[in-house]
């Protein structure tokens, strides 16, 4: 609540309203000519597209008409401008008044930036892949987290190379698997077994844990179907032997 508001009555009367679409009592988010529109509504609205059945064009619908089916903003009523400022593409909009696709493109150059203003020229598939990706909110989201924008601007600075083995030492696994499947998607990497690969990181972290049985957080536990009784440090030699027989080929 804003501190503007020194009481819940105040605010709510100034904001929460009945809204006209879903009929939940909500902050409103717009007043359009149906009546007040919650969030939930408002962002279903900005994403709707289809043919006006007022003026047949095919564009953003946010509106209603008298029999509530949607209508692009001028038949609507609708002042409010959902054009991006660079693209010129109806639907919601972010800081700055730009589209999803548009921010993506923003961050996703600052974060693959080789220090000469443009994208890592190795990259590029990765940069043209995640900005084709159908749910650019999801590729947003992943980018407000720590991890995957630090491997990025590892990846572009060069100070992580661009190699299977680079990644296999990383410590944090599960992002750079992940970002390691969509280098494989777009052709960056090499095409490998990925089951082979996340084996073998495995495998590498077990025998580290049991040859230091004590280490505070280290599990020593044998993987399934194996012997426990079997388990104990092993030398290098037997992790390639382990490894030979998984590849295809091997006897």
């Amino acid at each position: 609540m804003s501190p503007a508001y020194d009481t819940r009555e105040k605010y709510e009367r100034w904001h929460i309203r009945i809204c006209a679409r879903c009929g939940r009592q909500a902050a409103k988010a717009a007043n359009w000519s149906d009546g007040p529109i919650c969030r939930t509504c408002f962002d279903k609205a900005t994403r709707t597209h289809g043919s006006c059945p007022g003026c047949r064009s095919e564009r953003l619908l946010p509106g209603r008409d008298a029999s509530g089916m949607p209508v692009c903003r001028e038949c609507a009523g609708i002042t409010r401008d959902f054009s991006c400022d660079r693209c010129r593409v109806e639907g919601p909009l972010l800081a700055g008044r730009l589209c999803p696709r548009c921010t993506l493109t923003d961050r996703l150059s600052a974060l693959l930036d080789d220090g000469t203003g443009r994208v890592h020229p190795p990259l590029a598939p990765l940069f043209d892949r995640m900005l084709t990706m159908q749910r650019t909110k999801s590729g947003l989201a992943w980018l407000t987290r720590a991890q995957p924008r630090a491997l990025l601007q590892d990846l572009a600075s060069g100070r992580l190379a661009l190699t299977h083995e680079a990644f296999q030492q990383l410590p944090n696994w599960r992002t750079a698997a992940y970002l390691r499947d969509i280098l494989l998607e777009c052709g960056v990497l090499p095409a490998v077994d990925r089951q082979l690969l996340l084996f073998e990181r495995w495998l590498t972290g077990h025998l580290a844990a049991v040859a230091t049985p004590n280490t505070p957080g280290c599990s020593t536990a044998s993987p399934p179907g194996t012997n426990s009784a079997n388990s104990g440090p092993k030398p290098a030699k037997d992790r390639w032997a382990t490894l030979r027989h998984t590849r295809p080929g091997s006897s």
